[in-house]
């Protein structure tokens, strides 16, 4: 029997992961099937990232072992598939609820559409609200809208089409 009770920023953690899993899932039904199984990989990793926050106990900064394992290995299939909409950094997302870090837009290199430096400068509005978002239902629905601007760059992106 598990004892230990999450903390409140662990359980905003975790929801946040669940919140992207979510997103993952409603995403394969429009991908690629390459696309889709990545996807589906990703909402896996996200929900055991979510579980991990739930019922394990955090590691000094905060993040459980597990969490930390299945965010990063998010960051590999995000990385390893553009066409999934889901950003480089998206661990960020769930740990911002722990850490506080200052959220960061991560850009690949110096050229850079009118229409991405717009979708940049939303996002990094967003990235304001999602910080000073009063409850976590806010932030939430702010995660909804980051990764719908996210899932936009990555169809204006060339490394996305084909």
């Amino acid at each position: 029997m598990n004892t230990y009770e999450p903390a409140a920023d662990s359980r905003a953690a975790a929801n946040r992961a669940a919140v992207l899993a979510s997103i993952a899932r409603r995403r394969t039904a429009l991908a690629s099937p390459w696309s889709s199984r990545a996807l589906l990989v990703l909402a896996d990793l996200l929900d055991t990232a979510a579980r991990a926050f739930f019922e394990d106990v955090p590691a000094a900064d905060g993040i459980p072992v597990d969490a930390n394992y299945a965010l990063a290995a998010c960051e590999v299939v995000a990385f390893e598939n553009p066409g999934t909409g889901f950003p480089l950094g998206l661990a960020q997302y769930v740990t911002h609820a722990v850490t506080r870090r200052p959220l960061v837009v991560i850009t690949e290199g110096d050229s850079t559409t009118a229409d991405d430096a717009q979708l940049v400068t939303a996002l990094e509005t967003l990235h304001g609200y999602l910080a000073a978002a009063a409850t976590e239902d806010i932030a939430q629905a702010l995660l909804e809208a980051v990764f719908a601007l996210y899932d936009k760059r990555a169809s204006l992106s060339p490394l996305t089409r084909g």
